[in-house]
């Protein structure tokens, strides 16, 4: 008799590495919802994919449209990334191979550098939802409100929205999927996951130095997760820390070259101000995000002295970082461990960046909150999920989070567009911080906020490099205007008069164009005097010392440039053209060679040194070097006429005949006379 078979009962899964491996939703109005969030963000930052999307002339130019380094990925340009190579003064190879990987398939089209920024913004959205609601233990509410508060709020959107920014959003990327491995290796005890996890870590500091305070945020976890501090959990993370001080010590080395500044007008109590400000003003953007721009300067000083806010910003930000622990501390242990994760998580990952050693000139940056705001996104997600979960507030809470969340869409989505090209982007600046007046003494001033003249130099650059000249001087002139400390607002300016000033003489206005070159002498001269290694000022003064007559000051400049930089063959040549005019042909020709043996076929020194030969007498060495220069160029009519006359000065009337033709032919104005007398010698 066949034995009646038992039902066997199923057996209790124990491996929590299946319990990590389940899905993150459980049911598919979840899995709607999480693919809504995306789609959403993915509107919120559509903009960015359309054709009027530009580079901004803001750190664009440094990483990627003048970047030599990025076109190509062979050995020699990967071993110059991950060298201590700097760009804008900071280390990150991963971020620059990023880049030359966008590169290789779309040259300098900006449409794959912002998708590809606005893909990295998805993936993090939802590594953000992931880690959060496994880090609260699967409350679908918790991972799902902070992700929504991280994809569309508008202080993000400097980071995607900006290319030079692709440091932050695949920094983040790597951190936050570092955080979801640790927490599976400390619900595994597996050591593989906390090799991956450091080598995340690795992955992330090589794409932005900010990431080096990870290792603190994984005590943080450890602390919220209520693990015990033993001697394997702190010794496990000694790596980390080690990391964090080899990448902070590199920053420091790179930055240490010009964007850590030494606020040598400001004193140590008014540092604390301003950081107190920044850390302050982080969160009344995280909570109304109106007022964003692309730069927040600096108070002025008004004798010397800041405004109330900036001295009551200390307490205030201790306030806001130490009462709501307190307040919990004794009465609500779960509250207490939430709130020092999320602040403690926000503070870690800010202190590096709120201006105490002043990097840079803004006081505070949307950027630097792409990461550090997941800590306060957790506080209040938490919370919500409480209202979302009770069947008596979820209905007015879920309403209430639609209407937030619809206007941090639209926040977001103008926002995006106030990054579309540049004019936009400075105007939204200067209109947000325009002159203001300082008393000081009984005196008032009209002045510019510090370091806002940036926004007014680099709208100016942009017109004058699409050609709007009327629209650049205005800026350039305002700039001066206000003493601002911006040297190549000066050499601009000087730029502009100098072309007036020429414009005026080829209309016979003299006295007008003496007078604008006597204006642009007076620009350049600031510029040097604000920064005498300004090389391109001390060349644009000689060259307009040059056009009014006065070789030897020219002659001076262009010395001056050359002891700058000794091999620049403009500068070469400058100094060769002042030499010939004051007599002195033998030194000018000795620079043109210098300057034609990095250049040898270069037409135009060609014409001048054989022409310098020819009035030095040299005739066959003139004409030596005047035929190249009309076989590189052959549209030089006065090229043409020089070798003319040379060949007319040997008796060689037929080809000083050809050559005049020629000369003429290419729009030189020969006399008749002239052409005659040669026609009549042959």
């Amino acid at each position: 008799m066949a034995k009646k078979k038992t039902q066997e009962k199923p057996r209790e899964i124990k491996s929590k590495a299946l319990i990590v491996a389940a899905p993150w939703y459980k049911n598919s109005m979840q899995l709607g919802l999480v693919v809504s969030l995306l789609v959403v963000t993915f509107i919120c930052f559509s903009p960015l994919l359309s054709n009027q999307k530009k580079f901004i002339n803001f750190d664009d130019p440094v990483y990627i449209t003048k970047q030599d380094l990025i076109t190509k990925m062979d050995a020699k340009h990967l071993k110059t990334m991950f060298s201590e190579h700097d760009a804008s003064l900071n280390y990150h190879p991963l971020t620059m191979l990023s880049l030359a990987v966008n590169y290789s398939f779309s040259q300098l089209h900006p449409y794959g550098y912002f998708f590809t920024n606005l893909l990295l913004h998805l993936f993090n959205t939802f590594l953000v939802f992931l880690f959060l609601y496994r880090l609260s233990g699967k409350k679908f509410w918790t991972g799902f409100v902070a992700a929504l508060l991280f994809g569309i709020h508008p202080m993000h959107v400097e980071s995607v929205a900006w290319a030079a920014e692709r440091k932050d959003v695949l920094y983040c990327f790597f951190f936050l999927a570092c955080c979801i491995t640790y927490l599976t290796y400390i619900e595994t005890k597996k050591i593989k996951y906390m090799v991956f996890c450091f080598a995340l870590f690795l992955f992330s500091c090589l794409s932005k130095a900010m990431a080096v305070p990870l290792p603190v945020v994984l005590l943080l976890i450890d602390f919220y997760r209520q693990r015990k501090f033993t001697a394997q959990s702190i010794t496990e993370k000694i790596p980390f820390f080690l990391l964090s001080l080899v990448i902070g010590y590199i920053a420091v080395k790179v930055q240490s070259q010009g964007a850590i500044s030494t606020l040598s007008q400001v004193t140590l109590p008014q540092r604390l101000m301003f950081a107190s400000y920044g850390f302050m003003m982080y969160f009344e953007k995280l909570l109304v995000p109106i007022g964003l721009s692309a730069f927040y300067p600096y108070p002025l000083l008004s004798g010397g002295d800041v405004s109330f806010v900036y001295k009551i910003a200390p307490v205030i930000a201790l306030c806001i970082a130490a009462v709501p622990l307190l307040v919990t501390y004794k009465r609500n242990k779960a509250q207490f461990r939430l709130l020092l994760f999320g602040i403690g998580f926000f503070i870690a990952m800010v202190a590096l960046v709120l201006q105490f050693l002043s990097v840079g000139a803004a006081i505070m940056a949307d950027r630097y909150s792409y990461l550090p705001y997941i800590g306060l996104f957790f506080i209040i997600a938490t919370y919500a999920n409480g209202f979302l979960e009770q069947k008596k507030t979820k209905t007015i809470a879920a309403a209430s989070l639609v209407v937030i969340a619809s206007l941090l869409a639209v926040t977001c989505y103008a926002r995006v567009q106030v990054w579309q090209n540049d004019v936009v982007l400075w105007t939204d600046v200067i209109e947000k911080y325009p002159p203001v007046s300082t008393h000081d003494g009984g005196v008032t001033n009209v002045a510019l906020a510090e370091g806002i003249s940036i926004a007014y130099d680099n709208r100016a650059n942009y017109y004058r490099l699409h050609g709007d000249m009327e629209k650049a001087f205005s800026d350039y002139e305002l700039l001066t205007r206000f003493h601002s400390n911006s040297e190549g607002a000066y050499n601009n300016m000087g730029n502009l008069y100098s072309m007036k000033a020429q414009e005026a003489a080829s209309k016979g206005n003299k006295d007008t164009a003496t007078a604008l070159y006597s204006k642009a002498i007076a620009m350049y001269s600031e510029a040097i005097r604000l920064k005498p290694s300004d090389i391109d000022a001390v060349h644009n003064r000689g060259i307009t010392y040059s056009g009014m007559g006065e070789h030897q000051k020219a002659l001076n400049d262009f010395n001056t440039a050359l002891k700058l930089n000794p091999d620049e063959p403009s500068n070469l040549a400058s100094a060769a053209s002042e030499k010939i005019q004051l007599g002195m042909y033998k030194e000018g020709i000795d620079d043109y060679n210098r300057a034609l043996a990095a250049s040898p076929n270069d037409a135009t020194l060609l014409f001048y040194r054989g022409t310098a030969y020819i009035n030095s007498g040299k005739y066959k060495e003139g004409i030596d070097d005047l035929a190249l220069s009309v076989k590189e160029n052959p549209a030089q009519g006065n090229a043409w006429y020089n070798l003319s006359f040379a060949y007319n000065s040997i008796h060689n009337k037929q080809q000083a005949l050809d050559a005049a033709l020629n000369a003429k032919k290419n729009g030189y104005a020969i006399t008749d006379q002239y052409l005659e007398s040669l026609k009549s010698a042959n």
